[in-house]
């Protein structure tokens, strides 16, 4: 029996190998998250837990309830409760269990992002007591030894060259570790708001988030399968997140997508983005560079609408975590494409990276740097020519013809940019009241 256990450390491992044990955990995912997606929608309208759209940013028409998100984490969890009765693809030699041991801290950091989150949809919180929070959450990975080892793929390999060739001091254990936390801490926090920013229309951050959680599925299959069971429970580890996730988020999406029922709210869409932070910086515990560079362009379409938002705030002087209405699906809209089409542009944008993502791993490191390089500085240059960066739109206010007042603009209006008519503003009713917003309505030109 023994002999046989050592033939297979060192053995490459099939997908189906590493699938098949696993694969429970996407059922029992999808299951529960699709079936507590509408009880948590009855929870939410019982309770006025709802979102009421202003006519500016939030494109639905109606009242639509929250707490998606919560059905989503109850799925996940469950995913992950139902893989500690299901035997390891590989059991090591001396293991007293058979079943895949999953670090607690990990459940830890995912119940503080949500209490956070449902804390946010219904009370509201500032910016600042979100961004301690996640930092909280990522503390607690690193705690548990997640994480703690993420710099270690590039600083060895530099360490080793500066000291052999320069005779220069081996970098020490302790700032390697403090790196690392630092890069953790920033994977968490950007991650978190990047999905959260993403959350603009019905069905866009959940259906994005399951074709990532698709693609980190397969990177940790292949690295699973390449592992040859030297970290079993590592590799293990990754497959069942991956799995829970991706069960979690298809069994919500149908109920999010246009038109929606029920809104995932920032309970969902932080919880989102702190498993696909988790995920990525699995891929970089100890492993080659590689993989966690292939987890992050699976990741590049939330990160470029991120940098994108802050860029253009910091370029137009407003604060970097003020609310606007010109990320990439609001740009999409008010160049005349409908919401569903916009989502289906983003799924597709989303779906590339995946797979430029999973083609990483089948190159030499020396080659993915270039390529990663390349991608995406050509993505930066392109979407500031299209006027992701400066692009504010032309507003005019749409005014009755008997007006006497006469408004006349000798300006020429460029084929391609953006014009916004806004209804004339309604006079107060009574003196220290405030008008009401209007309508303002988003038009292409050209």
């Amino acid at each position: 029996m023994i002999s046989v256990l050592l033939g297979q450390v060192g053995r490459p491992f099939t997908a189906d190998e590493v699938l098949s044990p696993y694969i429970y955990v996407f059922y029992v995912a999808f299951v529960v998250a699709f079936i507590f997606t509408p009880i948590m929608r009855s929870v939410a309208m019982y309770y006025g837990i709802i979102d009421e759209p202003d006519r500016i940013r939030k494109m639905h028409a109606v009242p639509v309830a929250y707490l998606g998100g919560v059905a989503v984490f109850l799925g996940w969890v469950c995913g992950l409760a139902v893989s500690q009765f299901l035997r390891l693809h590989q059991v090591p030699l001396g293991w007293t269990t058979t079943h895949l041991v999953i670090k607690f801290s990990i459940v830890v950091g995912a119940c503080c992002i949500v209490l956070l989150g449902l804390w946010d949809d219904i009370l509201r919180l500032k910016p600042s007591v979100k961004i301690m929070g996640q930092v909280l959450a990522a503390v607690i990975l690193l705690a548990d030894g997640i994480g703690t080892k993420l710099a270690e793929p590039v600083m060895v390999p530099v360490s080793l060259l500066l000291h052999n060739r320069f005779g220069m001091p081996l970098i020490p254990d302790w700032f390697m570790v403090a790196v690392s936390g630092i890069m953790v801490i920033c994977i968490v926090v950007f991650c978190c708001n990047a999905t959260n920013l993403m959350d603009g229309l019905d069905g866009l951050c959940g259906g994005v988030t399951g074709v990532i959680s698709a693609g980190l599925l397969f990177l940790a299959i292949h690295l699973a399968m390449a592992g040859s069971g030297l970290n079993t429970n590592w590799d293990g580890l990754r497959v069942v997140l991956g799995l829970a996730l991706l069960g979690a988020v298809l069994g919500f999406v149908p109920y999010n997508f246009n038109p929606a029922s029920i809104f995932m709210g920032d309970t969902g869409s932080m919880f989102l983005g702190f498993c696909c932070a988790v995920m990525i910086i699995l891929m970089g515990q100890g492993q080659h560079p590689k993989w966690f560079m292939a987890s992050t362009v699976m990741f590049a379409l939330p990160v470029l609408d991120t940098m994108l938002a802050f860029t253009r705030r910091y370029v137009n002087g407003r604060p970097l975590f003020s609310a606007d209405k010109f990320h990439i699906h609001h740009q999409l809209v008010a160049r005349g494409f409908s919401v569903k089409q916009t989502v289906m542009i983003m799924y597709g944008l989303a779906i590339f990276f995946a797979l430029l993502g999973a083609s990483i791993v089948y190159m030499r490191t020396r080659y993915v740097g270039a390529i990663y390089l390349v991608i995406f500085g050509s993505i930066i240059v392109a979407a500031y020519k299209m006027g992701m960066v400066h692009e504010k739109p032309r507003s005019v206010v749409r005014r009755d013809l008997s007006s006497s007042e006469v408004i006349a603009s000798t300006s020429a209006i460029e084929p391609g940019s953006v014009l916004e008519i806004k209804d004339e503003p309604a006079a107060a009713a009574d003196e220290g009241t405030w008008a009401t917003p209007h309508d303002s309505t988003p038009m292409k030109i050209g």
